[in-house]
This record gives structure tokens, C-alpha cells and sequence, in this order.
């Protein structure tokens, strides 16, 4: 693939000759555009047009459609009583049907959100065990802010709003993102928690990337974001926490965990900045 820059000639006012005739130094009605093209095998290209976005962030643009029907054509947890996963439903889902847009209409979103988790780099391990309120402090503090509940789904969903964000989002995959493993007892001293750590460094599992480029959305850690709406003081939570962890839960892209106040912390908790 090479590029050339190619002088693109348009006449200002009526041309006798053709512009490949033209001496534009020397005729003012004829402009001179001057741009990049790319060529490839024997056609000629537009270059893209650059990221408006840092280089450690990925721009999400498009159309998300805020209500979407996704149904589980398979479950792996057969007990889906609200007592069995403290009142949050039905957990993991093996395969999904074709999504269904029901919303009328879409919201279109632009904006630029971190390529990994926490700190933002590849191979290290992502900061955990912090609430929501460092969560957001850390994010302006690098000139960021928590990203929208409705901006992580998107990023992590795409326009065909999938439930997974790797593969063809509709299959879990257990080797794709970091998931399904054991999980701690809730009851486990802060001090042991450590020991139960089974997160892996930012960017380790290379098949675990969202239609944006994003790594990591799914398990992993989970991910603090804005829920916007929300109240600081009862659930459900601004604080909301998106993307599941390591650990055999529902590790999807559209659920969201909304009953933790923005003091609480637990062992795989920790965030992603957007812009």
C-alpha cells in the first residue's frame, strides 16, 4: 500500500480547456486542492480521516438503540430464581437469538473511551478494590470523567446491540474473555482478598475486544461507570457497575449492577474513563 499526494485542479469560473491543460500558477479561476489518497492495487482511496480521539482512547460513533430485545435461547444456570443470584435474575446464557431493535428511535453517541481497564495500560494488572467515588477522581484527574452506563453499553454492543462483545455476540465463550472462574465468599476478610484475585494484566486476552476496539469489557473486573439517574443515597445506585468480573456471573454487555452505594468497594471492583 503506498501513498501519493494527488493535485486535485476545480475551476472557479468557466473553463475553456480542460484542468489537466491548465497552468494553475499562472490562472487564478482554477484552486489548487491538494490531499493524501491511498493506493491500493489499482484504485485509489481516500486516506481515513484521523481519531479525534487520544492515542491510549478509541472513538465510539454511532446509532444505539436504547431498548433491545435479547433473547437466551440457552441457559447454563438452570436455577434462575432471584433467590439463587441475590435478586438479580437469570445469570449466564450460553446463546442468544438475533437481537431485536424495539426502540422507535436510536441515540447517536460519540465519544472517546479508554482501550483498557483502570490505568489505561496494556499488561498491567487493573487497579481493583476501590469505590466509585476514586474511581471517578482518578478518571479527572487524567482529564477524563466515568463513562455513561448508556455510552459502556454501546461501546461494548455495537449498533446490532449483541450481547457479547467478541466472536458473533451471541455465544459465550469462556476462552475469549477472562470468566467462569470460582468465585470468593462475600465473607472473606479484606485482608485475604488478595488471594482470590483472578484478574489478568489489561489486554491478555486478545479475542476479548468490543466492536470499538475496546479490550476487556467483559469479565475480568467490573467496571464502575455513571449511572446517570441514579441517587447516592438508595439503590438503584449512580454507582452502577458494568461488565461482570472473573467469577461465573452474568459477564454481558446490557446488564448492569445497580445496588452498591458509591462508597462500597469489594475485590474486583474498578473502573474505565471516558472523554
Amino acid at each position: 500500500m503506498k501513498k501519493y499526494v494527488v493535485p486535485v485542479f476545480i475551476c472557479l469560473s468557466a473553463c475553456a480547456t480542460t484542468a489537466a491543460h491548465r497552468d494553475p500558477a499562472k490562472d487564478a479561476s482554477v484552486a489548487v486542492d491538494v490531499t493524501t489518497v491511498t493506493v491500493t492495487g489499482d484504485s485509489l482511496v481516500s486516506a481515513p480521516e484521523p481519531s479525534k480521539c487520544p492515542s491510549d482512547m478509541q472513538e465510539v460513533s454511532g446509532d444505539w438503540c436504547p431498548n433491545v430485545e435479547q433473547k437466551c435461547l440457552r441457559w447454563l444456570d438452570t436455577d434462575t430464581r432471584p433467590e439463587a443470584n441475590s435478586g438479580l435474575g437469570p445469570m449466564r446464557c450460553a446463546e442468544f437469538a438475533t437481537p431485536k431493535c424495539l426502540s422507535k428511535t436510536r441515540k447517536h453517541m460519540s465519544f472517546c473511551m479508554n482501550t483498557y481497564e483502570s490505568q489505561n495500560v496494556e499488561g498491567e494488572m487493573p487497579a481493583i478494590t476501590i469505590d466509585w467515588f476514586e474511581s471517578k477522581a482518578r478518571c479527572e484527574a487524567d482529564g477524563k470523567r466515568l463513562c455513561t452506563a448508556d455510552e459502556w453499553t454501546f461501546a461494548c454492543e455495537g449498533p446490532d446491540g449483541l450481547p457479547y462483545p467478541y466472536g458473533d455476540g451471541l455465544h459465550r465463550d469462556a476462552d475469549a474473555c477472562n470468566i467462569d472462574h470460582p468465585s470468593m465468599d462475600p465473607s472473606t476478610p479484606r485482608s485475604e482478598w488478595p488471594k482470590h484475585n483472578r484478574s489478568v494484566a489489561s489486554g491478555a486476552m486478545p479475542g476479548c475486544v468490543s466492536w470499538a476496539g475496546v479490550h476487556d469489557m467483559t469479565g475480568n473486573i467490573d467496571e464502575f461507570v455513571d449511572n446517570v439517574g441514579g441517587s447516592m443515597e438508595k439503590a438503584p445506585f449512580r454507582s452502577g457497575l458494568k461488565g461482570g468480573y472473573w467469577g461465573p456471573v452474568r459477564t454481558r454487555c446490557r446488564p448492569m449492577t445497580d445496588v452498591h452505594g458509591p462508597t462500597h468497594s469489594f475485590y474486583q471492583q474498578g473502573y474505565r474513563c471516558c472523554k
